[in-house]
């Protein structure tokens, strides 16, 4: 009877640890960019969208608070600027495992997101809510001249496709 309780040890040993969510798109040993500009069709279909460009920029050597964790930080273009200019605003978040997706927030209230697979090899970051700090600014804190981005009517959903260029912070 006690070779039944060691096999089965031996099997649960054997067995492969889970993979954190988003591991391929966002590998725990190396950064990640991902982006997208949205072009004047787009917004026009979305008048109530404020984000006009969004960069994603996974920091893999920033601590998470816990195993499996990651760090992102946004980088956020409102429609009132032009994306070549540089971005106006940032938010940088701890997430954490939660289902299939990666559930992120800042480590002071400024709102939180949600990041997933999107289809055709893109990241869905569902805003809940943020507030997003001028860029840059250092202080872990909501700056006098932050921005609320809300979700609705139209920054629900943000899909990203991975960054053409260098992943660099901006």
């Amino acid at each position: 009877m006690a070779a039944i309780p060691a096999l089965m040890l031996g099997f649960c040993l054997t067995l492969p640890a889970s993979a954190r969510p988003l591991e391929r798109e966002l590998p725990p040993k190396q950064a990640a960019c991902w982006e997208r500009d949205y072009d004047a069709a787009h917004l026009k279909a979305h008048p109530g969208q404020r984000v006009a460009s969004i960069r994603l920029v996974h920091l893999p050597d920033a601590a998470p608070p816990e195993p499996g964790g990651s760090y992102v930080q946004f980088y956020i273009n409102l429609r009132r600027r032009n994306a070549a200019t540089g971005y106006d605003y940032q938010l940088g978040g701890f997430c954490r495992p939660n289902g299939k997706g990666l559930r992120c927030q800042p480590e002071w209230e400024a709102g939180s997101w949600r990041i997933d697979a999107g289809p055709g090899g893109t990241l869905d970051v569902r805003n809940d809510g943020i507030v997003a700090n001028p860029n840059p600014y250092d202080a872990e804190e909501i700056a006098d001249k932050a921005v609320k981005i809300p979700s609705k009517p139209d920054d629900m959903l943000w899909r990203l496709s991975p960054a053409k260029g260098p992943c660099e912070l901006q």
